[in-house]
């Protein structure tokens, strides 16, 4: 029993020292884990940092072009948009007078209205330069 009893107290030796050493073994890997989230955290904090800073940058350029683009010579008023579609139609009008003096016929009727082509790019313009602004994220 004496052998028996040896045997025992070696085991109980032997699993001490496996424990220890697992258990520091365990202690080591926390602390690397531990140092790894550390460092992620860091360069987390540094990512979103530069994210920012890049965003800042951005906007600023972009407050810089509407500023510039404030600048702008104004644009011309509607009348003056009006005046200028209407000069190529009154050459036309003028164009048609002549034809008929001279007796000739003027077109069957079936081309498409000025008027309505010129209302129609100016509802375009409108529409385009009165738009508001996209939303902001």
């Amino acid at each position: 029993m004496t052998g028996m009893t040896k045997t025992v107290e070696e085991m109980l030796s032997r699993l001490e020292n496996n424990s220890k050493s697992e258990l520091s073994l365990v202690r080591a890997l926390a602390e690397a884990i531990r140092r790894v989230d550390d460092q992620m955290l860091h360069e987390l904090r540094n990512l979103s940092l530069q994210h920012e800073l890049r965003r800042e940058s951005i906007l600023d350029e972009l407050q810089t072009l509407a500023t510039r683009l404030c600048h702008l010579p104004a644009r011309p008023t509607p009348s003056a948009i009006r005046a200028a579609i209407d000069q190529p139609a009154l050459a036309q009008k003028r164009a048609n007078a002549e034809t008929v003096d001279a007796g000739d016929v003027v077109g069957n009727g079936t081309g498409a209205d000025w008027r309505q082509a010129a209302q129609n790019i100016q509802d375009d313009l409108d529409f385009a330069f009165s738009a508001p602004p996209p939303p902001r994220h």
